[in-house]
């Protein structure tokens, strides 16, 4: 890890433990990648997480703070949603980034690729938090790579090949939440 890395950590540190105190009092959700927090706040209006975040900006004058209010939110690649006071998610595709497009590869594109599948369908099992977010998800790859110029047969081999590796082959076809 790099200096740099491990002094923002410290600096994040001092700051997102009042925010991890206020939460945890609330039983609130929290996310942090590198500089980037996620967090839940319904026991208190848009004023009073106006103030909690004044205080935080108060201590420490470098913290910048996006708010986004709604039922759902975008959250690095990831589209959190809550239904009902349950919370979902599924992979969130930036608007502005084309549709159906692989990563640029020189070389093995075909084997980079079906490392690419590989690493999609698994993302797409952490990220989605239904079977069908997840079965849309697994829809779209296959079609990604089939608009690509990949075969069906090359398709399907490595999403059964998926599947069988981690014991899933009842729930290829299934629909039903588990």
């Amino acid at each position: 890890m790099p200096l740099s890395d491990t002094l923002s950590n410290i600096y994040v540190f001092v700051w997102q433990k009042q925010i991890l105190k206020q939460l945890q009092l609330n039983n609130e959700f929290f996310g942090r990648y590198k500089d980037q927090i996620f967090f839940t706040w319904n026991n208190g209006n848009e004023e009073q997480l106006g103030s909690f975040l004044q205080t935080i900006r108060d201590k420490s004058p470098n913290v910048q703070f996006q708010k986004l209010i709604g039922s759902s939110v975008p959250f690095l690649n990831a589209f959190v949603q809550n239904q009902n006071g349950d919370l979902f998610s599924r992979i969130h595709r930036h608007p502005l980034i084309q549709g159906y497009s692989l990563p640029y590869e020189v070389g093995h594109a075909k084997l980079v690729h079906s490392d690419w599948l590989r690493s999609a369908l698994i993302r797409a099992v952490c990220y989605c938090s239904s079977v069908e977010d997840f079965n849309l998800e697994r829809i779209y790859l296959e079609l990604t790579c089939l608009t690509n110029g990949y075969s069906l047969r090359f398709v399907e081999t490595h999403v059964q090949h998926f599947f069988n590796f981690f014991h899933l082959h009842p729930m290829r076809y299934s629909r039903d939440q588990i």
